[in-house]
């Protein structure tokens, strides 16, 4: 299985940070913010792309210089959004088969294997992990309404109450016939894929039971989230 994880962001957000050093490579708790990612998707994965758009010389150096086990190979793209992205990175590679997804300014902690099985089980075409917010975080982000294991609706920064508080965890698993549905257009998953195939009943949600769930797209969240990793790390080893 190929792993994709989407980190074309040049890391507005995060300048003067980001001038010097790419976003995937940003220090979290002591190590590049990606390799939190790359620490989940390998579980399943023998190969994992690095979709990038900027200062890719700087990962490809980096790269060359640790071992994950598996190759880890930076992909250009345009900076087309998650689903354009996604489909130039599928078409480049002659990639035919089922991926596993995940963002790489996300951190957290989850099985890849049990999101994997889970995705076989429901026959879906994708399979999105999802995890439960409070109310007042909602319009932060995508909210799945489900029925069984299958997502009925999913809304992207919802402004009204949903009836739902289970949020995009930012890691799903899209067959290839899913990514034959991906266009070569600057469009979000989130605001086309995932809303089609809950239309069709072909998206399943699997609820995941994370530890932490942090993001690191401003300067305020990648100061907090490395303020709670050193504090966690001094009670456990978060690479396990």
């Amino acid at each position: 299985m190929k792993a994709v994880i989407l980190a074309a962001g040049k890391g507005t957000r995060l300048r003067p940070l980001t001038y010097a050093i790419p976003k995937p490579l940003l220090p979290v708790g002591g190590k590049p913010v990606m390799e939190y990612s790359i620490d989940n998707v390998k579980e399943v994965a023998d190969t994992i792309y690095l979709a990038v758009s900027y200062r890719k010389e700087l990962l490809e150096d980096y790269l060359m210089h640790v071992d994950y086990g598996l190759p880890v190979l930076p992909v250009s793209t345009l900076g087309w959004e998650t689903a354009g992205d996604l489909r130039l990175l599928v078409s480049d590679k002659g990639i035919e088969e089922d991926i596993i997804v995940s963002y790489a300014d996300v951190i957290t902690k989850f099985s890849a294997r049990e999101l994997l099985n889970f995705h076989k089980k429901s026959g879906a075409l994708a399979t999105l992990m999802l995890f439960p917010v409070p109310d007042k975080d909602r319009e932060r982000f995508g909210i799945a309404t489900m029925e069984g294991n299958r997502i009925t609706s999913f809304i992207e920064k919802p402004k009204y109450d949903v009836g739902s508080n289970l949020a995009n965890a930012g890691c799903y698993i899209l067959s290839k016939e899913a990514l034959s549905m991906l266009k070569f257009e600057k469009k979000k998953v989130e605001e086309t894929l995932f809303v089609e195939l809950a239309k069709s009943g072909e998206l399943a949600g699997y609820v995941a039971n994370v530890p932490y769930w942090l993001d690191v797209g401003t300067r305020e969240a990648y100061e907090r989230a490395n303020s709670l990793l050193y504090s966690l790390s001094s009670n456990s080893n978060l690479s396990k």
